[in-house]
């Protein structure tokens, strides 16, 4: 009979700066059906039947035919019938794996490469949230809790400066968030996403603090994210692309 093949045992690296250059292969696990609407609840797209600032009868273009107003102030859905309470509850595992949320929590207005059906932020629709302080306060939370899944805390006390630190549970999230795999990691693109969703909202201290804390990942901790430095750069320097 053929000898068996031993499996592969990990080894935990016992300094912080060793963490990242066995972490290079990445898992791939399918990704989970939308959760199912319960009986009464909002229809997938609820939200865009009448687009906030649009008229009846298609007179006017409507301002968000997507519906990403209604589905930030909790009256509507995404285009799989997910509130967005819903998916801030989203596990970590979740969020690794599932793709087409991360669009709605954090809209830009350049189409998305892996979700064609992603809503668009537009110039009207930065305007209502530069000027919607609810909105922006929607934002943040998701701010935070896309913080907790990059291992990374967003600190917003009132009266107290924004930051957002190194989290006691950072290291957990190094293989799926901060290895790399050819040079990269697709969270380090949603990272992208997030610098310019809160530029062009105007959450310009919740953008300056994030991109602060990742250029301390770099280079105080040593993060291999190297090659994203520049593109995080420029999207921390986004502003509103409305005329004011």
């Amino acid at each position: 009979s053929r000898p068996s093949t031993p499996k592969p045992v990990p080894v935990r690296p016992r300094v912080m700066g060793s963490l990242f250059g066995s972490l290079c292969a990445r898992r791939t696990v399918a990704q989970p059906e939308a959760p199912a609407l319960q009986a009464g609840s909002m229809k997938p797209g609820s939200g865009s039947s009448r687009p906030e600032g649009g008229a009846a009868g298609g007179q006017t273009k409507p301002l968000d035919p997507a519906g990403l107003l209604p589905f930030f102030r909790g009256t509507g859905t995404d285009n799989r019938g997910r509130s967005l309470e819903t998916i801030r509850g989203l596990d970590h595992n979740a969020m690794e794996v599932i793709h087409d949320y991360i669009q709605w929590m954090f809209p830009t207005d350049e189409a998305s490469m892996f979700n064609m059906d992603a809503p668009v932020l537009t110039p009207d629709i930065q305007r209502v949230f530069v000027g919607d302080p609810a909105l922006q306060q929607e934002l943040r939370l998701n701010l935070e809790r896309f913080c907790d899944f990059l291992g990374l805390e967003f600190q917003h006390e009132e009266g107290k400066p924004v930051a957002v630190v190194v989290a006691k549970h950072f290291e957990e999230r190094i293989p799926d968030c901060w290895s790399c795999m050819f040079g990269g990691n697709h969270n380090w693109l949603r990272i992208s996403r997030v610098l310019m969703c809160l530029g062009r909202c105007g959450l310009f201290e919740e953008q300056k603090a994030f991109f602060t804390c990742l250029e301390a990942l770099h280079t105080d901790m040593k993060v291999p994210c190297g090659s994203s430095m520049p593109h995080w750069r420029s999207r921390a320097q986004t502003r509103p692309a409305f005329d004011q």
